[in-house]
């Protein structure tokens, strides 16, 4: 039953917009990235369960900057292997992945290969989101970046 297929979405990305506020909840900071990002989704029984965006940072770097999974069908898989997905894609046009997360993500990145320290950005959420943000009990204030070399 957990067999996903991956598109990518060229045009019209917006009618996704309700799963990528499960990851970022923030509707105009998802637009600015969103339109200049590679966006894919996971299909599965025909219903689309997943998504993703990456984003160009400079020649050598790209960035996942959303990923999320619809509600009903988390604990499955599908984020794992759209990550998967996405860095075999990537891995002839750019040297890493980066991934900037709150800390309570920090163990899933690591379990996908994003297991390098990059940098923290101190009060990110503080500075950039309109109302506080929270991942579980955790009240975000840094965001935490980690990569994955994808030349190995």
């Amino acid at each position: 039953m957990n067999d996903i297929r991956f598109e990518k979405v060229t045009e019209d990305k917006e009618k996704y917009m309700g799963l990528l506020l499960e990851a970022d909840p923030e509707k105009e900071i998802v637009r600015k990235y969103l339109e200049a990002g590679d966006m894919y989704i996971g299909i599965a029984d025909n219903e689309v369960v997943c998504e993703i965006v990456i984003t160009k940072v400079n020649d050598e770097e790209c960035e996942l900057k959303n990923i999320a999974t619809l509600p009903v069908c988390r604990g499955k898989g599908y984020a794992q292997k759209l990550i998967q997905f996405v860095l075999d894609e990537y891995k002839d046009t750019y040297k890493r992945m980066i991934v900037g997360t709150t800390e309570n993500m920090i163990p899933f990145y690591v379990l996908n290969g994003f297991t390098r320290y990059h940098h923290t950005v101190k009060n990110f959420f503080v500075d950039n989101y309109s109302e506080e943000i929270w991942d579980g009990d955790l009240h975000c204030i840094d965001m935490y970046y980690y990569y994955k070399d994808l030349t190995k």
